[in-house]
């Protein structure tokens, strides 16, 4: 189905408005003190996470856990958006509507909608791809290596969108319970928090509720 640029690009401004709040609640300097090394650091680490939810090792037999993969790619997703951010802020931009943010935004409707769906072996090369973009710090062909995951992994980019705006919740969830002081509980149960999170979002189709629904649940899950 193709996907509308308006609507599609509405819904990218808003990762990248909520991804700047998740920054700055943790560091209100964040900006001044990462670098894009940080992030690209981060996204190359974050993809052996995803590795690790593929079939790769010949063997043994694996099991690919799809909501985990799904987990993997949308945190790949934070810190992506984090450092088209801070190329935009650099560049001395704040409209996200120019500058860098826009031709990046661009660049990954681009590659959304002209990729195709990777079959198993050539989703694990491209994991590795990311990884290598990210070490040589390749902005450009990370944005469009990571759509032609996104295609793959998720049904649509609406579907990873949803995602996206739960973990974020999850996120400021976490922030507000200590996580940085460690007395956020993230395994609950037996389950990580993000396991709880992506059964939650599987039922949610408004996202005007997934916010209520989601604090609900773990204030339930954690009391």
């Amino acid at each position: 189905m193709e996907l509308d640029f308006v609507e599609y690009q509405d819904k990218m401004l808003k990762c990248l408005e909520l991804q700047d709040e998740i920054n700055k609640r943790i560091n209100k300097k964040w900006v001044k003190e990462r670098t894009e090394e940080d992030f690209f650091r981060a996204i190359w680490l974050e993809t052996a996470e995803l590795m690790e939810e593929l079939p790769w090792k010949w063997w043994k037999k694996t099991e690919t856990d799809h909501d985990n993969l799904q987990i993997e790619v949308v945190d790949i997703f934070h810190f992506l958006l984090s450092l088209i951010l801070l190329k935009h802020y650099k560049l001395d931009h704040d409209d996200f509507f120019t500058g860098y943010t826009d031709i990046a935004i661009s660049l990954f409707y681009y590659g959304l909608e002209y990729s195709r769906k990777l079959n198993t072996n050539e989703l694990i090369t491209q994991v590795e791809t990311i990884a290598k973009q990210s070490l040589m710090r390749n902005d450009t062909g990370l944005i469009l290596t990571f759509s032609g995951i996104v295609n793959t992994v998720f049904d649509d980019f609406n579907q990873m969108y949803m995602l996206y705006i739960g973990k974020n919740i999850l996120n400021r969830i976490r922030q507000e319970k200590g996580y940085n002081t460690g007395t956020y509980k993230k395994v609950i149960n037996g389950l990580e928090d993000n396991k709880y999170l992506t059964q939650i979002i599987r039922h949610i189709k408004d996202e005007e509720i997934l916010e209520d629904v989601i604090r609900r649940a773990f204030e339930e899950l954690q009391s």
